[in-house]
């Protein structure tokens, strides 16, 4: 389905180091969010999840521009909160974790503050977060690394397809399972990088395609197991510029096949040959010249 059985194990530690360095290279104009209040970092995570950086953090800037508070998105409807989202994945999901985020800080709290997280141990905060309903792991762990400074890696459902084609993670594993296995490979200081620049790499606009689920992987042949990430990674952008010229041709071929029956409606016919010969045109006739009337009788 996926990638092909490794021939021999893996050295994590090798291909996150080389990953990074490559991804650093790629991603360096990307900057990761600024540290919010607890609260407001969780609203993010859920723009964040399975989409790229800048796209979440337009739909971030909409919360407070679209509406007067927070308590105005919390009684808002979905489909009002659906229009944050527009352009994203999973509109309404999204919607949906939101309002229950904000729902349950404000019954638990009276207010929109969430502050009192960072005062728990990650025991307390786990079970606390997963009062909430529909929460991902992604958004759990993601408040875990911000509010509590926990040794976590934020894994969301594209990070988890791009862990698989690295070879970092298992097919058929969770998110959740995949980020505990990792996470004795990641340091603790290089955690925010790794997640960071992983994240960019698995929701890129130019290659989405490639990660958008567990489906869509691309296979990796036995001849690209002997390459080391650096050359794999390489190829797989290459691959990509390649896919998007080929996306760019096909647009174009759709759209000049989509006018031609348009202009050729409104093109003369052409003539068919044989046919009978055009008629000359009329020459008017003379009108007739008045004949004078004779003035008297004849013979007379």
């Amino acid at each position: 389905m996926t990638a092909t059985p490794r021939s021999k194990s893996i050295d994590k530690h090798e291909v996150i180091k080389q990953l990074l360095r490559v991804l650093k290279k790629k991603y360096a104009d990307v900057k990761p969010k600024a540290e919010l209040p607890v609260l407001e970092s969780m609203l993010y995570s859920v723009c964040l999840e399975n989409a790229f950086p800048t796209a979440a953090e337009q739909a971030y800037q909409k919360i407070t521009a679209n509406f007067h508070d927070l308590n105005e998105v919390r009684v808002s409807s979905i489909f009002e909160l659906e229009l944050l989202f527009a352009g994203m994945d999973q509109t309404e999901w999204r919607s949906m974790r939101l309002k229950n985020v904000l729902q349950h800080v404000f019954e638990t709290n009276y207010s929109f503050e969430f502050e009192s997280l960072r005062r728990k141990t990650l025991e307390l905060a786990t079970k606390h977060l997963n009062k909430i309903k529909g929460l991902t792991w992604f958004v759990k762990a993601y408040s875990y690394h911000e509010a509590l400074g926990s040794h976590v890696l934020p894994v969301d459902d594209r990070m988890l397809a791009a862990l698989i084609w690295l070879g970092l993670a298992e097919p058929g594993t969770t998110p959740e399972h995949a980020a505990e296995a990792l996470r004795g490979a990641v340091r603790k200081a290089d955690a925010p990088v790794f997640c960071h620049l992983l994240h960019c790499f698995a929701n890129d606009p130019q290659h989405r395609w490639a990660f958008k689920d567990l489906e869509s992987i691309p296979k990796v042949t036995e001849d690209e197991t002997k390459f080391d990430t650096k050359e794999r990674l390489e190829r797989f952008f290459s691959d990509c510029r390649a896919h998007l010229r080929a996306e760019k041709a096909a647009k174009l071929a759709r759209k000049s096949t989509k006018h031609a029956p348009a202009a050729a409606k409104h093109a003369p016919a052409p003539r068919k040959s044989g046919s009978s010969k055009s008629k000359p045109h009329a020459v008017p006739k003379r009108a007739a010249k008045p004949v004078p009337r004779a003035h008297g009788r004849k013979g007379r």
